[in-house]
Order: C-alpha cells, then sequence, then structure tokens
C-alpha cells in the first residue's frame, strides 16, 4: 500500500482553512475532500489511519463491544447503526468482533460507493442521509430493529451536531449499547451548544447512561501535533 501512495505527502504547517496533502506533485487537496479521497481505492486509509496514525474506529468499535458484553448481551444478534460510516472500518471491525449486522448511515453518497466498493458484505444497508433531516432516515431505517450505534468522529466540528446524535438516539430501544467519539473540544460541558452539555442533557433526561468516558489521541495533525478525543460508552435509557 505505501509503495501505491508513495507520492502521497502530508503538507504543514496547516493553511488558515484547514489541513492539507498532497496526492501527487500536482495536485493537493483538504484533508476533509472527501469525495475526492475516497474515490481512490484504500487512500483514505493511507492518509488517516496510516500517515495521521487515527485511532478512533478502532477506539470507538472495542467501546461498542465492550458495552455489549457488561450489558451481559450476545452481539450476534445485534442489528447495530453505524453513524457517519465512511468507508467502512468501524462496520467491519464491530463485525469481526461478532455483531450479525451493521447498517452503515452517511451524509455522502461517495461514502456509500467507496464503502460497497472496498469492503462489499460489511454492511446490511447502507443509507445516505443526515440525521440533522431525520425523517427520510427513520423511514429508510425502519426496516430494521436497530439494538446498538457505533460512531467513529462523525459528530462535532464540521460534522454532525448535537440535534443529530439526539435523533440518532432516538432510533434505539431502551437498554441499547452506544459507543461514539468526539473531539474533547465539542465536550466542555459549559458550552451549551456543545457535546458536552448535550450529553448531560442526555443522561439527565435518563436518555442515556454513560458507562465509560475517557479521553485518547484521535490521531496527529499533518505537522504531528496529537489531536485528543473523548470516548463515550454507554446505554440508552
Amino acid at each position: 500500500m505505501s509503495d501505491v501512495f508513495a507520492d502521497v505527502r502530508l503538507l504543514g504547517p496547516p493553511e488558515t482553512d484547514g489541513e492539507y496533502i498532497a496526492l501527487s506533485e500536482h495536485e493537493l487537496v483538504h484533508l476533509h475532500e472527501y469525495t475526492r479521497i475516497y474515490a481512490v481505492p484504500g487512500l483514505y486509509e493511507h492518509v488517516v489511519q496510516e500517515l495521521l496514525e487515527c485511532t478512533s474506529p478502532q477506539v470507538a468499535a472495542a467501546g461498542f463491544l465492550r458495552a455489549v458484553a457488561r450489558l451481559g448481551l450476545e452481539p450476534g444478534p445485534l442489528t447495530v447503526l453505524d453513524v457517519g460510516s465512511g468507508t467502512g472500518l468501524v462496520g467491519e471491525l464491530v463485525r469481526d468482533g461478532g455483531v450479525g449486522q451493521v447498517v452503515g448511515v452517511d451524509a455522502l453518497p461517495a461514502a456509500r460507493e467507496a464503502s460497497l466498493r472496498d469492503r462489499p458484505g460489511v454492511y446490511a444497508d447502507y443509507v445516505v442521509g443526515d440525521f440533522l433531516h431525520p425523517d427520510t432516515l427513520r423511514e429508510a431505517l425502519r426496516p430494521y430493529a436497530l439494538g446498538g450505534l457505533v460512531s467513529a468522529g462523525a459528530f462535532g466540528g464540521t460534522h454532525a451536531t448535537p440535534p443529530a446524535l439526539k435523533n440518532a438516539l432516538a432510533l434505539l430501544p431502551p437498554g441499547a449499547p452506544v459507543a461514539f467519539t468526539i473531539d474533547e473540544r465539542w465536550m466542555d460541558a459549559s458550552d451549551p451548544d456543545g457535546f458536552g452539555a448535550a450529553v448531560e442533557r442526555l443522561v439527565a433526561d435518563g436518555r442515556v447512561a454513560v458507562l465509560e468516558r475517557t479521553r485518547f489521541q484521535h490521531r496527529v495533525t499533518t505537522t504531528g501535533e496529537p489531536i485528543f478525543y473523548q470516548l463515550v460508552v454507554g446505554r440508552t435509557g
């Protein structure tokens, strides 16, 4: 894989509007230009998992499987919702952990195309949609008896907002295991519009019981500085 992407380079320091990578001598792309990056098989994993040392998929999947075990559930009968599925690594990891069925959701059609191309058979279904507009997604997911939720990096920043998390959790029955990772900068409970406050409201309302909340290194920047996330593991109320 490294030979295939020998010309791919991280660029630093980051530009004012974010981080960039060089795909070749003549092409620079923003790190979050997902449609372009997803178009090349294996490129996203090379850049994010290998060069930027991203651990969120593994951390989220492991946290979810711990929640399943802690709640005394068998993973085989579960149908799990993977929010922000991307190229399908999280879905693959929880399937490898024994989960019987995973349904993916991502806002980008290019993510669905990449996942079906690179990881065929991982998802029972892969729906394109946004949990900020849950009605269409709710209808598309109606055939599935969802029994859990996992998400790696889909919430926070330029991605999905706290209402999207609330809408996604609302599709689950009580007692369902959940695990998601969020940039710690968005987990400050003093920000009423942030995820920290949103999680506290979900706990206070009895919608989520937190089993674990831990800090970990999500990845490094294109200049090597660490970025820290929080893992939230719990169950629906």
